[in-house]
């Protein structure tokens, strides 16, 4: 089955394996998906609770200065859909790195204790999170400060248009480096230098992919706001978020395992 942006058919049929088993991914992701619900609504309910410094920190930049009301309700709209995508996505480390150690174990079709697992592998990760951590609220601040200063210019010209281009696009490549970083860390016992350089060559060998995945999250965040904020605010705390993060980990650990696991078995 050949599917979307090679999501669910990542590995052709080779010596030794049926067809069964590389057509089933498709299969595999809702199974799990029906299996694992109620445990996703629990982790995703665990998840937004311990990331209310986070939620609270997006909500001071919230866009409240328009007088025209349709064009405030479609920045809120906007806004709203940036921040569930950062929150799934990014994150608060080391919160999400317990999150993502239960993903990819559901992604892998593994067993995962909720609240033990979450909060062990938040301990085991708490150090090389918080870098991370830094890490990002330094290249957030960066970002937000070189496209503001750029797009302060009244007169926009060739030079403007290609820096503000290169801010959207090196913005892109970052977070789409968090689709693996966090999988990476908890999977592997690696350096931040090891993490980062592994998910930024993941990210642009895999580029239609990951540009796949991130138009496919991006759907999902617009349909939980779509028919009303306060709806979306309230699916957002309950399964979006998990949502969001169980598809991004369940199309990435493919990847994962035929570049990294899968080797490391084969040399062991």
């Amino acid at each position: 089955m050949s599917g979307f942006f090679g999501f669910f058919d990542y590995s052709k049929p080779g010596k030794g394996v049926g067809r069964d088993e590389n057509d089933s991914r498709f299969k595999i992701f809702f199974d799990v998906l029906g299996r694992k619900f109620w445990k996703l609504l629990q982790l995703n309910i665990l998840y937004v609770i311990c990331s209310i410094p986070l939620i609270a920190g997006m909500l001071l930049f919230i866009p409240m200065t328009d007088t025209d009301e349709q064009s405030q309700v479609l920045k809120i709209f906007l806004f709203l859909i940036i921040c569930l995508l950062y929150l799934a996505v990014i994150g608060l480390a080391p919160i999400i790195t317990g999150f993502t150690y239960i993903l990819r174990n559901f992604s892998r079709q593994q067993h995962a204790w909720i609240f033990s697992d979450f909060f062990e592998h938040i301990r085991k990760n708490f150090k090389q999170a918080m870098v991370i951590f830094i890490i990002d609220i330094v290249v957030v601040f960066l970002v937000f400060t070189n496209y503001t200063f750029y797009s302060s210019f009244e007169q926009s010209n060739m030079l403007i248009t290609i820096a503000k281009t290169f801010v959207v696009i090196a913005t892109l490549i970052y977070f789409m480096m968090h689709f693996y970083m966090y999988q990476v860390m908890v999977t592997f016992s690696m350096t931040i230098k090891q993490i980062y350089k592994n998910s930024l060559i993941f990210t642009l060998a895999h580029l239609p992919r990951n540009i796949g995945i991130l138009i496919l999250i991006t759907i999902i965040a617009v349909a939980t706001f779509s028919f009303s904020t306060f709806i979306g605010v309230i699916v957002a705390g309950l399964l979006s978020v998990a949502l969001i993060g169980y598809t991004v980990n369940f199309l990435v650990e493919p990847v994962i395992k035929k570049h990294m696991i899968t080797p490391t078995q084969i040399e062991e």
